[in-house]
């Protein structure tokens, strides 16, 4: 059971991670690929992605700090902390 449940953790860090690095900072992106001669993108003043994508990466961090408790071994540990920030420096080169 203990194995299952590390695999279920590590799917769901790895998902978030992957939704962090594939979605855009601006959600008129897309209109590029429709048409090239498109330079300047309309502004996203709700930044609502923005907030998502925080609110994702804080979930990221708290699985590792949580992870971080009940784990024994030092080699996961520190694992854990470049998890953890690696998590947090996708988000600030992509969000901030």
């Amino acid at each position: 059971m203990k194995k299952i449940n590390m695999v279920i953790y590590h799917i769901i860090y790895i998902t978030g991670l992957l939704i962090l690095l594939c979605t855009s900072n601006n959600r008129y992106e897309w209109m590029q690929g429709m048409d090239s001669t498109i330079v300047q993108l309309p502004e996203d003043s709700s930044r609502n992605m923005a907030i998502g994508m925080t609110i994702l990466t804080l979930i990221l961090v708290v699985m590792q700090i949580v992870r971080f408790k009940f784990t024994k071994s030092h080699l996961e540990k520190g694992i854990l902390i470049i998890l953890t920030l690696l998590a947090i420096i996708v988000w600030a080169m992509k969000f901030s």
